[in-house]
């Protein structure tokens, strides 16, 4: 199904700006994955607002978020840590986090996603439908009345605090355990497996195995063989270049701010496209984990090589049965 939320379990790939529009204080709402879509494994947004808008110190008994900025600038009220996040920044925002934002920079988006609980649903609580793509003009905010609905849906907002200008949980790599912290633009736990460089921005350990989720860069290469999964979804959201996925017997262009949604047991595979391309993936459960530690190894380098380094798909093959990866064509070549 094509640009549109299909109201079930189902795989589904939306154009950058499609999906279901909500106005909320301010900014512009475009939902692009509901617990309805997920099997109740996340929810998934992107958010659009002009300088000012702002939601207020909150948090969520029950519901772990992420947010990368795809464009302008945010600034993070973390635990009373102010962190300006730019483009392809990250931030974790475990459950009992107190947080809240302020968009800084004009034009800014920026995809959030939360698992563990309903907290994704605040878009539909709180905010009114769009009539239009636009951004909202007037810089709107949560009246008390809307603060105390928001309770409902596992947020729970805050009294106002004085913040420190220091974003103390920045990090280069995410941390052992469930805490808040920020990565910037290129950080993360990099790995290598041939000429695609993986970025871990959050692990199992991160997240109490809700979801893992990375990057991938790397150079135009040739399609991964087709496979599958049985216990865990898959999405892959376009950040920059292009790239080619087959899924529900579709063949799709994926460009930046393009977002597929591959459910276990969807076929599946991809190709990059463009000379540099990078993908963000989301992965739920986090339990495939496993796999790209037995493919890949550490790698010290901030871009895919110019020289691919060794592909171990082999010790892949010999970890098969305990890695959740069914192939449907032979593995790739080395």
């Amino acid at each position: 199904m094509i640009n549109e939320l299909p109201g079930k379990p189902a795989p589904y790939y939306l154009k950058s700006g499609h999906g279901p529009r909500r106005v909320v204080a301010g900014h512009l709402v475009t939902r692009i994955a509901r617990a309805e879509e997920t099997g109740g494994l996340f929810d998934a947004a992107v958010w659009s607002a002009g300088r000012g808008a702002e939601i207020p110190l909150h948090r969520h008994k029950h519901s772990n978020q992420a947010v990368m900025v795809l464009a302008g600038q945010l600034d993070l009220n973390l635990e009373g840590r102010v962190s300006r996040l730019s483009p392809f920044d990250f931030a974790s925002i475990p459950a009992g986090t107190v947080h809240g934002h302020r968009v800084h920079g004009h034009h800014t988006r920026f995809l959030e996603w939360t698992t563990g609980g309903d907290a994704g649903k605040l878009p539909e609580s709180l905010g009114d439908p769009a009539e239009t793509s636009a951004v909202p003009a007037d810089i709107a905010t949560l009246t008390p009345d809307q603060q105390s609905a928001a309770g409902t849906i596992d947020t729970h907002f805050e009294a106002a605090s004085s913040a420190s200008p220091a974003g103390a949980h920045t990090r280069t790599t995410p941390p052992a355990g469930p805490a808040p912290y920020v990565l910037e633009s290129g950080e993360g736990e990099r790995l290598i497996a041939g000429d695609q460089m993986f970025t871990f921005l959050a692990h199992q350990g991160n997240t109490g195995g809700e979801f893992i989720t990375l990057t991938t860069r790397g150079p135009k290469g040739d399609r991964i063989p087709r496979h599958f999964h049985e216990k865990h979804t898959e999405c892959f959201f376009c950040l920059e270049g292009a790239m080619t996925m087959w899924a529900f017997d579709e063949e799709i262009a994926l460009g930046p701010g393009d977002f597929l949604h591959v459910p276990a047991g969807t076929i599946h595979a991809y190709r990059l496209d463009a000379p540099s391309n990078n993908f963000l993936g989301i992965l739920a459960p986090g339990l495939f984990e496993p796999f790209f530690r037995t493919l890949c190894d550490p790698y010290p380098g901030y871009d895919f090589p110019a020289q691919p380094w060794p592909f171990r798909f082999d010790r892949v093959v010999a970890a098969l049965p305990s890695l959740d990866l069914r192939l449907v064509e032979g593995p790739p070549r080395p």
